[in-house]
């Protein structure tokens, strides 16, 4: 009952606080499923979510990168569902990129690093996180500071290393106190537990005898009671779908991490130079999605879409490609949808957001309200979806119906052989009220007097009510 209550209270909230502007459409805010069994399948992970851990795994690019939505879905979880851990951390002072919102990461010695968007290196095989980084000094570290500190409980931490004959040893300190107790090594890593709230924690490369390097893979902190969510957000900026068919050392890792929901939210860096969808991104995706039923058959698969984007003077059009094609391979794989692109607002309203400040001025990225809009509105869809499961047992789909988009006529979309959503070409129009001015006309319809006067044949400022003047 706890979830129902929530629903009301989160969508409310929402109404209040968004600028309409947004033309943020709450009706969308659904994880879809398509067949019952997926749907059975989420419902009983948050049944039993008091007792046992329900796992998020969620990759994507820059802002699964910087955790800036998806720390907002994990408190909004947190909160609702209990603490079951951190997640994942990664040193990406190492990796010579920026870090978290929710941390500082520092190094000391030299690093060499590989990311999945450039691709594989035998040398720097990548790991769980993404991202690998290695060092051949004898005394390099790693450091992590904690800009909220981890809340204090019975953790369990498991620290992905190579643990291998020529690794180098380690110590662990967590709030300056170095871990030496209970330590148990894996091939793949070591675990060990620590008691208390979490403010910084440093781990020491140490040389010896015959080690030449140590190469990290990333630290998990959960914790140790069973119960609550955890959220692991893992994304590299810059990649695209196919970044998570090469992290070689995944297949060994996934078994700690042991998720239960795992969230493919790419898109963004296979459409936005080229304005289209390539012809090998379609087999990327089923290639993802049988990766991840081979780790693990029982997993649930969320296949998300972009947001509305705007690069290099053109509007990106083949976002309602994209969408198209995640919708059509989440109905033939079994696997969830999240339809961020009609729920954020579809084609033509990134601008929106950027004049409103929820979207930065390349169009593409959020700012930080955006991003606590985004993150609050995945966890509102898992609830809604939740909420729509409990009140009708055995629900066989939760499905909201594409969005159709009106185009100008120079819009083109590129096609793929998807069932797409009609596009019907149209020039957009506007009735001339009492009061109106040709110049108040273009301020509010983000053009100019010069564009309203050519596309309409006006020779001067003067408009009459009743008018309808085509809009650019």
């Amino acid at each position: 009952m706890m979830v129902i209550g929530f629903v009301a209270l989160s969508c409310l909230g929402f109404s209040q606080t968004v600028p309409k502007t947004l033309n943020i459409d709450s009706s969308y805010a659904f994880i879809q499923g398509y067949d019952a069994k997926s749907l059975s399948k989420l419902a009983s992970l948050f049944e039993n979510v008091s007792k046992e851990k329900v796992v998020f795994l969620h990759y994507g690019g820059s802002h699964i990168q910087a955790e800036n939505p998806t720390t907002i879905a994990r408190n909004k979880f947190h909160e609702t569902f209990g603490y079951g851990g951190r997640g994942l951390v990664f040193s990406y002072g190492a990796a010579n990129t920026y870090s978290s919102v929710n941390y500082a990461s520092t190094c000391t010695g030299k690093w060499d690093f590989n990311k999945s968007f450039q691709g594989r290196k035998p040398a720097l095989p990548l790991g769980i996180c993404g991202m690998v980084v290695e060092t051949k000094d004898s005394l390099a570290s790693l450091s992590f500071t904690m800009k909220t500190p981890i809340q204090a409980s019975n953790h369990k931490c498991f620290l992905f290393f190579e643990n291998d004959s020529i690794s180098h040893g380690l110590q662990i300190f967590i709030n300056g106190v170095e871990c030496n107790q209970d330590l148990a090594f894996f091939k793949h890593g070591v675990s060990f537990n620590w008691e208390d709230s979490i403010h910084s924690i440093k781990i020491q490369a140490l040389k010896q005898e015959q080690s030449k390097r140590f190469r990290f893979y990333g630290l998990d902190i959960e914790n140790q009671e069973g119960g609550g969510v955890v959220y692991h957000s893992t994304g590299v900026g810059a990649a695209a779908f196919r970044s998570i068919l090469i992290l070689e050392k995944l297949p060994e890792q996934i078994q700690e991490i042991n998720p239960d929901i795992v969230l493919l939210d790419f898109g963004t860096n296979d459409i936005l130079s080229t304005n289209s969808i390539s012809k090998s991104l379609r087999n990327e995706v089923e290639q993802s999605i049988a990766m991840w039923r081979k780790l693990n058959p029982d997993i649930l698969i969320v296949l998300t879409s972009t947001q509305d984007l705007f690069y290099k003077n053109h509007a990106i059009t083949a976002g309602i490609n994209f969408r198209n094609l995640m919708d059509s391979l989440a109905r033939k794989n079994g696997c969830l949808f999240w339809n961020w692109y009609d729920l954020s607002g579809g084609i033509n309203t990134i601008k929106n957001w950027h004049l409103e400040g929820y979207a930065q001025k390349d169009y593409i990225h959020l700012t930080k309200k955006g991003y606590h809009v985004k993150g609050s509105l995945l966890f509102d869809s898992f609830v809604n979806t939740l909420h729509e499961i409990q009140t009708s047992p055995g629900k066989e789909n939760v499905v909201v119906p594409l969005k159709s988009y009106e185009l100008y006529p120079k819009d083109t979309l590129v096609s793929v052989p998807v069932k797409s959503t009609v596009v019907k070409q149209a020039i957009k129009k506007y009735t001339v009220k009492s009061g109106d001015t040709l110049s108040e006309i273009a301020r509010n319809q983000h053009t100019t007097v010069a564009k309203l006067k050519s596309l309409n044949a006006l020779k001067s400022d003067a408009i009459r009510i009743g008018q309808v003047l085509k809009l650019p």
